[in-house]
Parts: structure tokens; sequence; C-alpha cells
């Protein structure tokens, strides 16, 4: 359950010294765009800048990202405090099936947190809250990740940053969720902790060769609420499209780095923009 859940957040164990990531082009000459997976946190030293996807990068007068952060910590904890605190706090058991409260006793035993530390949270956030843990149970550090490197890079080059969305509305995606899709979300959470690792192990792979047929078939999550998966993935690549679609009508080039999710698939970013008419080109 929840792996394309995970996939977006990205909790990885491990990956290959050299990875592949995949990557496409679209446009030519003067107005192109480089369409880039990315994986939003990895094992330091892992090498995933080949030479093809640094000229790309190079290239481009622009870098593209899903938020052009890194956040200001205390304005990120105002936006989760106003969008994910609850009124009164009720306790999370209630809102659990009751196969699953010993685990999640179990569970907020081992990560240390006192109790009742969830219970003032929505169920979003309560279940964010804890893939965050499963993250830090890991030895991960979103630091790592390849979106973090590639702001640097632009930073220091001097290059423009467009961020796709705001961090803001990405929480909102889940705040606006029905109370009983955030249960199933908040269920799952608990479900699938301690299982992450086996999970994400073959979720690696797939990504550091480019493989994202591999990413759709082997990794596809019917646990996902048909609402949640509308929010996450099919509005998201959709809204995307609409900004290579206008960004193709100027000259410019571009390197748009969004997570390798959102590649996969028949509503995939790549898909909907095939679907529109543009020729898109595998590059590795």
């Amino acid at each position: 359950m929840l792996r394309r859940l995970f996939l977006t957040f990205l909790l990885l164990l491990a990956a290959p010294a050299w990875a592949v990531p995949a990557m496409w082009q679209v446009g030519q000459g003067k107005r192109q765009i480089t369409l880039y997976g990315t994986i939003h946190a990895l094992p330091k030293g892992t090498d995933w800048l080949t030479p093809q996807a640094a000229r790309a990068f190079n290239r481009a007068g622009t870098l593209v990202v899903e938020i052009a952060g890194p956040p200001d910590p205390a304005a990120m904890r105002a936006v989760v405090m106003e969008l994910g605190r609850l009124p009164t706090p009720v306790p999370l058991a209630s809102r659990l099936p009751d196969d699953l409260k010993p685990k999640a006793d179990a569970l907020l035993k081992a990560t240390g947190l006192p109790p009742g530390a969830l219970d003032g949270m929505e169920s979003w956030l309560a279940a964010l809250t804890l893939v965050q843990i499963e993250v830090a149970r890991a030895g991960l550090d979103p630091a790592a990740g390849v979106d973090v490197a590639l702001i640097a890079r632009a930073r220091a080059a001097g290059k423009p940053l467009v961020g796709l969305e705001t961090p803001r509305g990405q929480l909102a995606l889940f705040d606006g969720l029905p109370e009983a899709d955030q249960r199933l979300l908040l269920a799952s959470s608990i479900a699938d902790a301690g299982k992450t690792g086996e999970q994400m192990q073959g979720l690696v792979a797939a990504w550091a060769a480019g493989d994202v047929e591999r990413i759709l078939t082997d990794f596809d999550d019917a646990s996902l609420s048909p609402e949640l998966e509308k929010r996450l993935f099919r509005d998201r690549n959709a809204a995307w499209a609409d900004w290579v679609q206008t960004a193709l009508k100027r000259p410019g080039r571009h390197f748009m780095a969004v997570g390798a999710a959102h590649m996969a698939g028949p509503h995939s970013l790549i898909a909907l923009l095939k679907a529109r008419g543009f020729k898109i080109k595998r590059v590795q």
C-alpha cells in the first residue's frame, strides 16, 4: 500500500553508485524544455547527474521545480499549524480500524513521541508526520535530494528559478481531502510502517535505471483513493502540462525537474503532452 505516495515523498534506502534517471525533451531550437524525473531524497554520495543531464541543465536558461525553496522554516511551521491543527484534539485511535490500533500504539512508543502527540493533528498531517518519521528512521535526509541539489546549482550559476507550486499549495492538496480519505491515508501509513525498505528497494532501482514503465507496472498503488490519486497526480500533471504548453510559446530553454512518479502511466505529464500533439524525445 501507499507505494505511489511513498514515491511522491521518495523514501529511499539505497541507490547505485551511478544512476541514469529518465529524461525527455520537448520542443526544439530556442524553444525547448528538458523534462527530468527526480527523487526528492537520496543517500549522500549518489552520483545521479550524468554528463548528458548536466549539459541539458547548463544549456537551460531557467530551472523549473515543484517548489523553488527551501521555504522559511518559521513560515512553513505557521502554515502547517494553520492548516493541520484540529480545534479540539481527537484521539488517534478513534480514527483507526480496530485491527490497526495495537500497531499504532507500538509505533508511537517506538518513535518516542509523547502520548497524544498526534491527537491535535488533522488525519492527513498525522499521516505525513508518520511518513517523515519513517524517513528519519531510514537515515535519509531530504537535503540530499535531487531537487535541492539542482536548486543550489541554479543559484550558483545565476539561473532564474520557477516554482510550479507553493508549500501552502502542496499542503492544501491533503487538507482539502474528505475525512474518509484522510483516514485511509493515516491507516495506510501505519499499516506500512516498517516495510518501507523492502518496498522501496525495487523502486530505487527502477528510478536509477530510468525505467518508468517498471515504476508504473510494479509500483502502481490501488490503495490510493480516487480523490487522492486525482489530487496528487492527475490534477498536478494537467497543471504542469499547461505550464509546458504556455512556456513553449515563447523563446527560452528550461530544465524542468519534477518527481519521477509524474512521468509514468496514461495520465502522466509525458502522456498528457503527447495527447496535446507535442513530440517528446526520450534522451536517456
